[in-house]
């Protein structure tokens, strides 16, 4: 048998053999109840060094890998409601040792940073994640419809515009307490008000409910106004809204909030809104 053909049988049964060898396994971890999606690294260890093996995003808490026995480290890296990437700064260390039909867990604790992972699990200290910031802000532009009740005067006005600029906290609960300015305008009427948020996300991390609680100051403008006379109305508010995100940091949020005016008589007004806010 010449060399050639020897080197061709060699070449020919690394080929068959070698998929036999490599057979899929399982990468699981314990999913985060709000996490959108997660990123898997994956790393092997060869004389020393780490060499990247495996890249990869995911909706699942796990994903199917062919992984050579050796040593190896993966991070899991959870990504939140607004798309945005937990920190996560430790690797966690696993060997792979049969490579047939074999799962291999990753273990998470509540903050979303991986535990430990083995085919042999073992007790390990817990991992703690910090947040890169404390507090998510966000700033929103909406139109404004706004209806009047007992007040004769008023009428409807679909032509209103509003910014918003508020808060919540960056850790992520079920319920998250926060606070929001906002700064709308109608014909002849410019309102400033202070509200309380209460923000429950909720389907996934795909939406969010905020309730409003807060109270506020109406300025109307021009030449016979109130506020040219040195005069204004202060007000009540309570509303809910929902966001749904869009895209990155990106959502949209529409809402109706009812105002009870501090005044003698029943006068109150209702805004519904729609718009879309970015978070920063």
């Amino acid at each position: 048998m010449t060399i050639n053909a020897r080197m061709l049988i060699t070449v020919l049964l690394f080929a068959v053999l070698t998929p036999l060898w490599a057979q899929n396994q399982r990468l699981a971890w314990d999913g985060e109840e709000y996490a959108m999606r997660y990123e898997v690294i994956i790393e092997k260890e060869e004389e020393g060094e780490y060499n990247g093996v495996l890249r990869e995003f995911t909706e699942e808490s796990f994903i199917e890998v062919s992984l050579l026995p050796g040593k190896y480290r993966c991070q899991i890296i959870p990504y939140d409601f607004f798309n945005q990437p937990v920190p996560v700064t430790d690797w966690v260390d696993f060997e792979v040792r049969s490579s047939f039909h074999e799962i291999i867990t990753v273990s998470e604790i509540p903050s979303a940073a991986p535990e430990a992972a083995s085919t042999e699990p073992e007790p390990e200290p817990e991992k703690t994640v910090e947040y890169q910031n404390r507090f998510d802000l966000y700033l929103s532009a909406a139109w404004i419809w706004f209806v009047p009740f007992h007040d004769e005067n008023a009428t409807v006005s679909p032509l209103g515009a509003a910014v918003r600029f508020g808060f919540v906290p960056t850790k992520r609960r079920f319920l998250n307490p926060g606070m929001e300015l906002t700064a709308s305008w109608r014909m002849n009427t410019l309102q400033f008000d202070c509200n309380m948020i209460q923000q429950s996300r909720f389907a996934g991390n795909g939406a969010a409910l905020n309730v409003r609680l807060g109270a506020g100051v109406s300025l109307e403008y021009g030449d016979a106004s109130r506020w040219a006379a040195g005069q204004y109305s202060t007000h009540a508010n309570i509303g809910v809204s929902l966001l749904c995100l869009i895209k990155n940091n990106v959502f949209m949020e529409t809402g109706v909030e009812y105002s009870k005016l501090f005044t003698q008589d029943l006068a109150g007004f209702i805004r519904a809104w729609m718009g879309l806010s970015c978070k920063f």
